[in-house]
């Protein structure tokens, strides 16, 4: 994905986009000079451009005199031209309290509030009266342009332009207007009057900056701030507007030069530290930059440059709830930001809400047609929906545009891929891979996509062509080989390779793990050891190593090895989430539940805000049955990832399984309002209402799903399913037609064939059916549904070839070797018993294999054999009344009359229907 820059805010107001931080007090003992005489000292130094040496006097002045009014003032101006705006805030306030007249202050005050993004203060103590200066009207129109109340904001300098046609506010907050329009003509005539009026005029002059930027003519914008310097040279903003110049730019270091020198003025100032953290997040340097955020955002919690930055820094840092709650505060106020919308698209992607990121980007590209990040973006949001044309486009026209760019050329080659479209996808993995050789990326895609086209000697000449450009320095490229010659059955040169590559890396895992495998197919389990040992002991605490050797382990059947690797991971890495995951999953697969909770316990309370290790603790909970606890996990879980709809389904599962439907279908509700287009959530909650005989509500959410999403197929399966729960199967049968004329798929001909057969058209079922498996005889599982229902129906020959299809196929399907098992019995057929012998090997504690087997044996006569068999299945499944059916029937052959009677007594007291309830009665009354 594209990264995004942060571009300057030209929209904002230039003194919103100049706050500054309160700047540490420096004051001095001068108990020699007059109170007078330091005030002329500070005008002095001011008026030599000397701020901080102004500052200093005006402190002194104020250790003697605290009440001195004038001081207060000059040193709450002075602050204001440095940009500290607190410190102005601050000492205006106070010169206001000790008598000065409103007139004198509230320009100032009103610039400070401005700058620190206080909009509704000034708003609130500047009234809207015609009687006010007009210099202090103009600040009321400035709050209103930052507050998005455009329409408002053009009155008010209208207005005042009428009365004194040269208001230089006014002219600057109209050619504001009009930038944001895109109306730069306009902007640029207004610029010019409000600059004769007021040739040194230093926002007059910025605005002139912010322009040519906006055009993109930096030259001409940097010597426009260069003339601000020549007017006044301690000028902090111009230092900062510079230095956002040069970091757009790249020029990291004449930005920090520039951000040195108005360290000197400002140390402390607002925009300073928004800046570098800016060229700190150009730099990488992530933490740094929102440190440097949290100061600013402290200071003045509204200040949106400040706010859409650390949206990007939290996002850089993976931390998307983050960075979606700053970049929904700094949507608010400005809805339609490029930028800002990019990322929050990219956060939706990220967590598989491709709808609404489709939404999202859709209507900005109505506003920015040729922007090819946006296009970029929307094609890979389509991609991801498997919506290849449209993906296909999207990156074409971002490739017209940026016809160099490799990344374009790679994801267009990806959605060809996805449309089956090889030979063309192909073609632009290759130009990707020829226009960027710096990184191998679109390469290693382009020969990955060449080994699945079996064209395996073209993939060679791709690596080798990528290695001479790479001059052997990568060992992805040198595993990416060893790749290909395996590919090639070239053993010996594909083991060179990955040799190289650990060459290069010694602990470089991918190669290691391609060494292993080829050692394991050579038979030589304790040669693979070896290789992670000998890595481990150059990176002793590697938990990945670890984690490949407790699965070397595990494969060979050494559960107490396995351990004791995953064990180490988690000691040498206590606060890692995901060796504690690994161990904890161990345990629970090997019986030891107690140790998974605790561990995920104790992970969790080390790190009580960390998410991760709050769903580890949730999952392992879950996966250890106790619901009630996975439950309040999840929710605290869901107070920290409140956007998160799988999150709301897992909860949902959850209350199910607790028996609280109510709360679940709550719970399914607000996974839908996180992300409407989530259709899964769509799904159950119609299972849901059929489960709890709500079937007017379920047809109202099916035909939802049809209105919303006409082109998918859910909604009229789900019409269709809720048509068979009426047992109205004729109607639904022409929704189930309809669902699969849009998305002919198996699961939609199961769906099909049982209304079918519902309706009384077996002819028309078994046509479709068999149809449908001519032309794709490899759908294994609808083949499995069909085999099952002849079973049911006991046409055992039609069955058996079915079964007898999958298990040539799939040889450890314990399913279908079980049935075929069942089947051959009903036909006398001799191959049953060592078809369930089969099956047992596979599965030696499933109850219906162990019933199969048992049944087989006992009807051979083999009593002796089949006992043990049933009593360990009967066991297993104490409601089944099929196997508690069989077990009778045993120890009624057996002899056991008293113990078959018991057994058959009970099983018809529960008055439960089962097929073989007539044989069980009739066999109670022999006894």
């Amino acid at each position: 994905m594209a990264r995004f820059l942060p571009r300057p805010l030209f929209c904002l107001p230039a003194a919103t986009l100049c706050c500054t931080l309160l700047l540490p007090l420096l004051t001095a003992c001068h108990d020699a000079q007059s109170s007078a005489s330091l005030l002329a000292d500070a005008q002095q130094y001011r008026q030599k451009g000397e701020a901080r040496a102004a500052i200093i006097q005006l402190k002194n002045l104020l250790q003697k005199e605290p009440d001195n009014a004038a001081a207060r003032l000059l040193l709450g101006s002075i602050y204001i031209d440095t940009g500290e705006a607190l410190s102005a805030e601050k000492e205006l306030r106070k010169a206001k309290a000790l008598g000065l007249a409103s007139q004198q202050v509230m320009p100032l005050l009103g610039k400070a509030w401005l700058m620190l993004g206080q909009f509704d203060k000034v708003l609130a103590e500047i009234a809207n009266d015609a009687a006010l200066p007009a210099s202090v009207l103009a600040l009321r129109g400035d709050a209103l342009l930052a507050l998005g109340r455009r329409d408002e904001a053009r009155a008010l300098y209208s207005r005042l332009l009428e009365a004194h046609p040269d208001q230089v506010e006014a002219l600057l907050g109209l050619a504001r207007l009009a930038a944001l329009a895109q109306q730069v003509p306009a902007a640029e005539l207004l610029l010019a009057q409000a600059l004769t009026s007021a040739p040194a005029n230093l926002d007059a002059l910025r605005l002139h900056g912010d322009l040519l930027r906006l055009q993109g003519q930096n030259g001409a914008a940097r010597r426009a701030y260069m003339q601000i310097l020549k007017i006044k040279p301690d000028n902090t903003q111009a230092h900062i507007d510079l230095a956002n110049l040069d970091i757009v730019e790249n020029r990291y270091r004449e930005a920090a030069a520039q951000l040195a020198t108005a360290r000197k003025t400002a140390p402390n100032s607002l925009g300073l530290l928004q800046t570098q953290a800016l060229l700190d997040f150009r730099q990488g340097k992530n933490k740094a930059a929102l440190q440097g955020l949290q100061l600013v955002l402290k200071a003045a919690p509204d200040h949106m440059p400040s706010i859409l930055l650390a949206g990007a820094v939290q996002l850089a840092l993976g931390s998307p709830q983050l960075a979606e709650s700053y970049l929904q505060r700094f949507l608010a106020a400005y809805p339609k930001h490029l930028y800002a919308v990019k990322m929050m698209a990219s956060i939706e992607l990220r967590r598989g809400k491709t709808g609404a990121a489709i939404a999202m980007l859709e209507a900005m590209l109505a506003a920015f047609p040729e922007d090819v990040e946006l296009l970029s973006l929307a094609g890979e949001a389509h991609l991801r929906a498997r919506q290849y044309d449209k993906a296909s486009a999207y990156f074409e026209q971002a490739s017209t545009l940026a016809p160099d760019t490799a990344r374009l050329h790679a994801a267009l080659g990806i959605s060809r891929l996805g449309m089956g479209e090889n030979s063309r996808a192909i073609d632009e993995l290759e130009r990707a891979s020829m226009l960027d050789r710096s990184t191998p990326q679109a390469g290693t895609m382009l020969v990955m996509t060449l080994l699945r086209n079996k064209q395996n000697d073209k993939a060679l000449a791709s690596v080798n062509m990528m290695e001479q450009q790479q001059k052997g320095t990568n060992p992805l490229l040198l595993n990416l080989k060893g790749g290909v010659y395996l590919a090639l059955h070239d053993l010996p040169a594909a083991r060179a390779s990955f040799q190289q590559a650990l060459g290069m890396d010694p602990v470089y895992l991918p190669a290691l793990n391609n060494l292993a495998q080829i050692d394991l197919a050579e038979k030589k389990p304790e040669q693979a050891k070896q290789r992670f040992e000998r890595a481990l002991a150059k990176a002793p605490k590697n938990a990945d190593l670890c984690a490949a050797l407790a699965k070397l382990a595990a494969s060979q059947g050494k559960p107490d090895e396995a351990r004791r690797w995953l064990e180490r991971a988690h000691r040498d890495n206590p606060d890692a989430v995901a060796p504690a995951l690994l161990l904890s999953n161990f345990y629970l697969k090997t019986g030891a539940p107690d140790k998974a909770l605790e561990l995920a316990r104790t992970l969790q309370t080390g790190h009580p805000g960390d998410a991760d290790a709050l769903a580890l603790r949730a999952q392992v909970e879950y996966s250890a049955g106790q619901a009630p606890a996975a439950l309040d996990s999840y929710n605290k879980l869901a107070s920290i990832q409140n956007s998160s709809a799988p999150l709301q389904m897992r909860i949902a599962s959850l209350h199910l399984a607790l028996g609280d439907h109510h709360n679940a279908l709550q719970a399914v509700k607000r996974a839908q309002t996180l992300d409407p287009t989530l259709l899964e959530a769509r799904v159950v909650e119609v299972a849901m209402l059929l489960n709890l005989n709500r079937q007017r509500e379920a047809l109202a959410v099916a035909r939802q799903v049809q209105q919303q999403q006409p082109g998918l197929a859910a909604g009229y399966k789900l019409e269709g399913d809720v048509l068979m729960e009426q047992k109205l199967p004729q109607q639904a049968v022409k929704l189930y037609q309809h669902a699969f004329g849009i998305s002919p798929i198996g699961p939609l001909q199961v769906q099909l064939y049982r209304a079918l057969q519902a309706a009384g058209q077996s002819r028309d079922a078994d046509m479709g059916m068999a149809a449908w498996l001519n032309a794709h005889p490899e759908d294994l599982s609808t083949r499995t549904y069909l085999a099952g229902m002849l079973l049911e129906a006991r046409q055992y020959r039609a069955a058996i070839g079915h079964f007898q299809y999958i298990v040539a196929r799939e040889a450890g399907n314990v399913v279908a070797l079980n049935d075929l098992a069942w089947a051959y019995l009903q036909e006398n057929d001799p191959r049953a018993q060592a078809t369930a012998e089969q099956a047992l090997k596979l599965a030696p504690d499933n109850p219906s294999v162990l019933d199969t087997l048992g049944w087989i044996l006992l009807q051979q006569g083999d009593i002796q054999h089949a006992m043990p068999l049933l009593r360990k299945a009967a066991g297993l499944a104490p409601t089944s009344s099929e196997v508690q059916y069989h077990l009778a029937a045993a120890l009624a052959k057996a002899g056991d009359k008293g113990g078959a009677r018991r057994q058959l007594q009970q099983l018809l007291a529960a008055n439960k229907d089962f097929p073989q309830r007539a044989e069980a009665q009739a066999l109670l009354t022999r006894l």
